[in-house]
């Protein structure tokens, strides 16, 4: 059996910007408590979500001498966190990335972007990737992911993008109304970010939208977006921006653990050690070391191009249910939840916890999108290796 990659050793930058990141950290309001004590960036804690979540909760724009640029992290609604930036640290952030992604051949002046993120409650992936479009001296062409399917293809016959962009799920959906309709597109390229990007989704993505070249984005509200991937000569691979130190927590054998991120971009309120609930490791390929993410931690879990959490669907269960998430995609290419319980519930108690899990979701108790499923425990999917049961099984590959 081959051994696994040797874990690259962390460059002199890297630990220079953990120290400065560090710095800044403890000494402003949101993580005194955090850091107390702590005397060396070697030896702090990483910095939880839930634990960033509370320090924000009494966080209020109001009382800052200057604006800010407030983000929403894809986190469920029921407990969304927003996140401050500075203003022009966070513009700053963004010229670098555009900097970068215009000489690694990403966009650039002759590029046409069919911009399908989305744009909603503080959620701003659609307006950010329009400003590092404009950034790099493109056109975009803003059609976001609540756009109408016949309006999107509409603005592509008219203007003949050269690249399309959103989350996998979206472009599943626009490439399922293409097929629906008879109809194909010529794009030469597909840029994605924000979910895992599953072999059959992109063979449906290349049969109706023709896209030959993959590009990838990575990062988060809290840190911004800080790496980009060429999916097609490098799948999985990610070059980091430069002032941003990446961390693999804790790896296993093979060299994945949580990834840690701290950016020195973000002074004003400051990111350290912050875990973003991704798995990854850092391998070296071609004289580079080079990011390669392998997916989520397993307690949380992306649909539809938002993030939930496990913890929020047990507190949904109750600790007298044990329950079973199945992601999988309808006929169409939406992706759907189904949860599971064991246990079998009378109508009343079935009807509240349905409504309580479209609440979770953020969808009407009547949409197709989940399903509240009984379902004895020997029909549940076992994991094949382990012949566990696990929490969160996904089908959608």
């Amino acid at each position: 059996m081959k051994a696994p990659p040797a874990q690259p050793p962390a460059p002199a930058r890297q630990q220079a910007l953990l120290r400065e990141c560090f710095e800044l950290a403890r000494a402003h309001p949101f993580y005194r408590t955090l850091y107390r004590g702590v005397a060396c960036a070697e030896d702090a804690p990483p910095l939880e979500k839930a634990t960033l979540q509370a320090a924000l909760e009494t966080f209020s724009p109001e009382r800052e001498a200057s604006g800010l640029y407030l983000v929403r992290s894809g986190g469920s609604t029921r407990a969304a966190l927003i996140f401050p930036v500075d203003i022009a640290e966070n513009l700053a952030q963004r010229q670098a990335l555009a900097d970068r992604l215009r000489a690694d051949g990403v966009f650039g002046p002759a590029s046409i972007a069919l911009n399908l993120f989305g744009y909603a409650n503080l959620y701003r992936t659609a307006a950010i990737v329009d400003d590092v479009l404009e950034r790099c001296q493109a056109t975009t062409l803003p059609m976001s992911a609540h756009a109408a399917d016949a309006d999107i293809l509409a603005a592509a016959r008219r203007f003949r993008p050269s690249h399309v962009l959103g989350t996998p799920s979206r472009l599943a959906l626009f490439a399922a109304h293409l097929a629906a309709a008879g109809e194909r597109l010529e794009i030469p390229q597909l840029l994605y970010a924000g979910e895992t990007l599953h072999a059959s989704t992109l063979a449906r993505l290349r049969a109706a939208l023709g896209a030959a070249q993959l590009w990838s984005l990575y990062g988060g509200a809290e840190t911004g977006i800080w790496a980009w991937s060429d999916a097609s000569r490098r799948p999985g691979l990610f070059r980091v921006l430069p002032r941003v130190a990446v961390e693999v927590l804790q790896p296993d054998a093979a060299g994945y653990g949580r990834i840690a991120v701290s950016n020195a971009w973000r002074r004003r309120f400051p990111v350290f050690r912050y875990c973003l609930g991704d798995i990854g490791r850092w391998v070296e390929c071609d004289g580079e070391r080079w990011l390669e993410l392998r997916g989520r931690d397993g307690r949380s879990f992306r649909l539809n191009e938002t993030t939930y959490e496990l913890d929020d669907f047990a507190q949904l269960a109750g600790a007298e249910h044990a329950f079973q998430i199945q992601l999988d995609r309808d006929p169409a290419g939406r992706e759907r939840l189904t949860l599971l319980l064991a246990e079998h519930l009378d109508a009343g108690p079935e009807a509240a916890l349905r409504a309580r899990l479209a609440a979770l979701l953020g969808l009407a108790p009547d949409d197709g999108a989940f399903a509240l499923g009984l379902a004895a425990r020997a029909r549940w999917r076992l994991d094949p290796v382990t012949s566990k049961t696990p929490p969160i099984v996904d089908l959608r590959d």
